[in-house]
């Protein structure tokens, strides 16, 4: 993500996105690999005549990347963002765009809390989360996983991602020096034990909280608008919250894990 990229916004869409000047991050993603990244982890699956719900899928950039494997007609995107759906309607007319108006601190601090995922009218064949659950806490994840599922067809696959901080990025970025964890950038932080055995902890701008329990969730805690929100699971205890999972290290040069379950999973 760059500032630079609030350019692509039509006006009409500039018009309810923050001023640059508000954020030290931007709103709007030009990633272009995620259909990568989950064809491969799911395995090279047939896309075309399957309904995918992109959850978070901001502009719609998994369209670009799936290139024609993915029909238009059957691609759901979900965002908390009103300005990149917006945007996301004018970019690609034949999919779906539905704005999520649940209050998120950095991605939507005027939304309503606890408002439930809108309903789409269809069940999806697959439902993928890339850096989505990485901004909440424990507790809201839970919650919206269990959600997701509810929308899956009878063989449906929901497949989501999460920041694995013992993970070496160097594995997938050679330009990084070896060790390149998330604990290397928490500076003299990294050293404390109670981190370093954390099953999950939080980034609030530079604010660390370790297993915070429910006292972060964005439902309950009010936030500082456009804060930075970023949120690291251990795989095995991303395991114990949803058994019957699989995890998968990260693929496609990506730094993110990946959850994946299957409707058959209990």
């Amino acid at each position: 993500m760059s500032l630079q990229d609030v350019h692509q916004l039509s006006d009409d869409a500039r018009k309810v996105f923050a001023p640059t000047s508000s954020f030290s991050w931007n709103l709007v993603s030009t990633r272009q690999t995620q259909f990568a990244y989950f064809d491969e982890l799911l395995g090279r699956p047939v896309w075309k005549g399957r309904k995918v719900l992109d959850f978070g899928g901001n502009v719609g950039t998994f369209l670009e990347s799936s290139g024609k494997n993915v029909d238009h007609k059957d691609y759901w995107c979900i965002d908390l963002n009103p300005a990149v759906i917006a945007q996301g309607r004018l970019r690609y007319p034949r999919a779906h765009f539905v704005h999520f108006n649940r209050y998120n601190s950095q991605y939507n601090p005027h939304g309503v809390r606890h408002l439930p995922i809108h309903d789409c009218g269809v069940k999806f064949d697959f439902i993928l989360a890339f850096s989505v659950f990485t901004h909440v806490d424990e507790k809201e994840m839970i919650e919206l996983v269990g959600s997701l599922r509810r929308m899956l067809s009878t063989d449906g696959v929901l497949a989501f991602t999460f920041l694995e901080p013992s993970f070496d990025r160097s594995l997938s970025d050679p330009r990084l020096p070896r060790g390149s964890t998330v604990f290397l950038n928490l500076g003299p932080r990294r050293n404390n034990e109670a981190v370093r055995r954390a099953r999950w902890f939080v980034l609030i701008d530079d604010q660390l909280y370790i297993q915070p329990g429910d006292t972060l969730c964005h439902q309950t805690r009010t936030g500082k608008p456009l804060e930075s929100f970023c949120s690291f699971f251990t795989a095995e205890h991303m395991r114990s919250l949803f058994p019957g999972a699989t995890i998968h290290p990260p693929v496609q040069r990506e730094w993110q894990h990946c959850c994946i379950l299957r409707n058959s999973s209990p």
